[in-house]
């Protein structure tokens, strides 16, 4: 005789987890602006990650990151910070940002490699996340100023 109470539990812990999957489209978005090296201001909308659980999930498990998105990483502290690229599909750039927006360090992170550790030398408030190459593309460097437009409130 099938265990129908045995069922549901097992499909609402199926659901649940499959939820929790997908919520990286619960977060937050915002569009932000950065100044190029030419002085151009280049917008980019971007999710934001600005608490523990959305920090660590990061891109994980995604295919794709359309190519004028990103994820913006906030943290409450400005210190070196570290990222890797465990269950990330996608080849990324990341820029640590200090607390008044200047980036201090760009990296290209290889997709799925955890053999590295990409560390920050200076103290970093925030990172932000995008597909390779698009800081070059958008002659974007160390330097460059990002502008956050009041996307959250701190």
């Amino acid at each position: 005789m099938v265990n129908f109470r045995l069922i549901i539990i097992l499909t609402l812990i199926f659901i649940s987890s499959s939820l929790d999957i997908y919520s990286e489209n619960n977060l937050k978005t915002c569009r932000i602006k950065l100044t190029s090296d030419n002085g151009a201001k280049i917008s980019i909308n971007v999710e934001i990650a600005d608490n523990d659980k959305s920090r660590n999930r990061g891109l994980m498990f995604r295919d794709e990151l359309p190519s004028e998105n990103g994820m913006l990483f906030v943290f409450p502290d400005s210190r070196k910070r570290a990222f890797w690229m465990k269950n990330t599909y996608i080849p990324l750039d990341i820029a640590y940002i200090d607390s008044r927006g200047i980036i201090n360090e760009i990296y290209t992170m290889k997709p799925l490699d955890y053999s590295i550790i990409y560390n920050s030398i200076k103290p970093a408030r925030y990172a932000l996340e995008v597909n390779a190459g698009w800081f070059r593309k958008n002659n974007i460097s160390p330097g460059s100023k990002i502008e956050l437009y009041g996307c959250f409130s701190k």
